[in-house]
């Protein structure tokens, strides 16, 4: 029998495992050491977009926060990113919740939550009513830092806090106000809201409340409907009444103008005719002046022929008593017509 370890081919196999262990051990170090220099490269780096902010943990406290977007450095082992987006509208329901988003082809569902929305409105004026009002606050984060390490759950605390800013607020408001002003609401609740969340150290801004409905209970509702009515009918009268005083108020205003032109102008008229009558008189009298005999002359036979042409005269001019009438006299026609005799001829 032959020797097996006397095979030339084993020998062969033996060396060439032998040298492949020795190359193995030469390059596992080498792939090791630089597979670990890759992870520690790709986590020495992380890239932030336009919409991002980074907080540097270092040894899992805050170091610093980078708002520049692109790749960054950071130690690895050593420090930890948080990644927050500082652009996003974030949107938190009060009194209400959207359980179903809408579509073009269904609409949006939404379930009440009356344990939130119940307010008092017009507190003040010791007439208070029971509301029930649904807001959308609309919010960002301003401080990265704060949102993620100084308020425990940052939903749940704008929640307890548009709660109290609402019905601090809501107690000023009259019924008319709260229902048909929502401006007011809004414009009132935001700065509080904001007020609030920036002592807690919140780290997010307010942008936007919107109230979306402010509902009264029933019985409160049908006063409130009354009341509308009531107005409404006033309003009415309060237009027909206006409309009657700009037709009739015009029309007076341009009587009156009318009146005083008509006066203005008689007036003129009469000024005129004054000033004629005495530039006349003055030239009569300048006439007079110089030849008075002639202007007496003149005026006598201007009255008595005004006086025939106006008269009929009945004269006895004759010595035996007979009677004569005078009348379409004028300065070429004079008419004698007989009309009596003396009995006696």
């Amino acid at each position: 029998m032959k020797d097996s370890n006397n095979n030339p081919e084993d020998k062969v196999i033996d060396i060439d495992v032998k040298k492949l262990e020795k190359k193995l051990l030469k390059i596992v170090p080498s792939v090791v050491i630089g597979l670990f220099i890759l992870v520690v490269l790709i986590n020495s780096i992380y890239i932030l977009d336009s919409k991002e902010n980074g907080v540097v943990l270092r040894f899992g406290k805050i170091h610093t926060t980078v708002t520049e977007a692109g790749p960054h450095f950071k130690i690895p082992l050593v420090d930890q990113v948080e990644k927050v987006n500082v652009k996003n509208i974030y949107n938190m329901e009060y009194g209400y919740r959207t359980d179903k988003a809408g579509s073009e082809s269904a609409e949006a569902g939404y379930s009440d939550q009356p344990e939130e929305a119940t307010v008092i409105v017009d507190g003040a004026n010791n007439n208070a009513s029971i509301a029930l009002i649904e807001v959308i606050i609309k919010y960002k984060v301003s401080d990265p830092a704060a949102y993620l390490f100084n308020v425990d759950d940052v939903v749940e605390t704008l929640r307890l806090a548009l709660e109290d800013s609402i019905r601090t607020s809501m107690q000023s408001f009259t019924l008319d106000e709260a229902k048909t002003k929502k401006e007011l609401i809004d414009a009132a609740v935001r700065p509080i809201l904001q007020r609030k969340m920036t002592e807690y150290g919140s780290g997010i801004e307010i942008v936007q409340v919107g109230t979306q409905n402010v509902q009264f209970l029933p019985n409160v509702e049908i006063a409130y409907q009354q009341k509308e009515n009531a107005n409404q009918y006033k309003n009415g009268k309060q237009e027909d009444a206006e409309r009657y005083y700009n037709t009739i108020i015009p029309k007076a205003k341009g009587e009156a103008t009318q009146l005083v032109e008509q006066a203005n102008a008689y007036k003129a008229q009469t000024i005129a005719e004054a000033n004629a009558a005495v530039a006349q008189f003055n030239a009569l009298y300048t006439e007079y002046m110089n030849n008075p005999q002639i202007l007496k002359e003149k005026y006598y036979i201007e009255a008595m022929t005004a006086f025939f042409e106006n008269n009929t005269i009945v004269v006895d001019s004759t010595n035996d008593g007979e009677i004569y009438k005078f009348y379409n006299f004028s300065e070429n026609n004079l008419v004698k017509e007989q009309i009596s005799s003396n009995p006696s001829n």
